[in-house]
């Protein structure tokens, strides 16, 4: 009897060490978002106080995500969410709905919150529903968000975030089994000048993928680019050694590329002509 209950709880602890959300107050930070999403042109915002959330994980705070909603440009409703590293004042805020590739609806409600990765997955992944708008219809959009554990950074994951929606998966429990049946491999590129999350779709130890997406920000002016590629390989059929990756964008080409896996190099590429070279790190 004395195993069966040690064993049990030796089970509850390890279900309680995974990520998961706890409630957490919006009035705490209802000022300071309403301040800050003034520098997104957003006036009068305030939090969605039923699905403010503390990040926690093995008994440790990640971080406090207050979603929000106001009036972005005296045009329409615009959504983001309020980071908070330290659960006290907000770090940033994170641009979602009327914003980059949500550019256009508008935002309405946030349906549900919820956590979509596996406990030992590098990156916690958080699902939030949206309720949203366009000139012609209302539907449910769904934006998956990313912790990384090493900059303690909260970003959207457009690569993600982009399939679920193509596949108009609408709940959190769905995108949940979704990104559990699409297992992937996301590294982030960091440069002076670049930020990119390079994701693989082809199953693990697969060398030679087709199946990568791109998402990469200008760390200068905060313009980014979505796009499918593939990986790099030399020395194929024979031996496939793994390089890197390349993304087409018309008559662009970016690469990514290594030889010793500690430095790396990103090359913008106009046909023959060479017009942007940085060199960075992959973690």
């Amino acid at each position: 009897m004395k195993r069966l209950l040690l064993s049990l709880a030796l089970l509850t602890n390890i279900a309680v060490a995974s990520p998961h959300l706890v409630t957490a107050d919006a009035d705490t930070f209802a000022p300071e978002l309403a301040q800050k999403a003034l520098s997104l042109d957003i006036a009068g915002a305030e939090p969605f106080g039923q699905q403010t959330f503390a990040v926690r994980d093995s008994g440790h705070l990640l971080g406090v995500m207050v979603p929000g909603k106001g009036l972005l440009r005296a045009d329409m409703n615009a959504c983001f969410i309020g980071w908070s590293r330290d659960g006290e004042s907000l770090t940033n805020l994170v641009p979602t709905i009327g914003f980059n590739r949500f550019d256009g609806e508008a935002c309405e409600d946030v349906k549900g919150v919820g956590v979509i990765s596996s406990p030992g997955d590098r990156e916690v992944k958080i699902a939030v529903i949206y309720t949203a708008t366009t000139l012609v219809e209302t539907s449910l959009v769904a934006v998956v968000l990313a912790y990384d554990p090493q900059s303690r950074s909260l970003l959207v994951d457009n690569a993600l975030s982009q399939r679920v929606n193509n596949a108009s998966i609408d709940s959190v429990p769905k995108i949940r089994r979704f990104y559990a049946a699409h297992p992937a491999n996301t590294a982030t590129f960091d440069s002076k000048k670049y930020l990119a999350r390079i994701t693989a779709w082809c199953e693990e130890g697969n060398v030679d993928c087709n199946d990568v997406t791109l998402d990469s920000r200008s760390k200068l002016n905060g313009k980014g680019i979505l796009l499918q590629g593939k990986t790099v390989n030399v020395h194929c059929p024979e031996v496939c050694d793994f390089r890197g990756y390349a993304f087409e964008n018309a008559d662009y080409t970016y690469t990514f590329i290594t030889n010793d896996f500690e430095r790396w190099t990103m090359n913008i590429s106009k046909g023959d002509q060479v017009t942007d070279s940085v060199e960075g790190t992959m973690r």
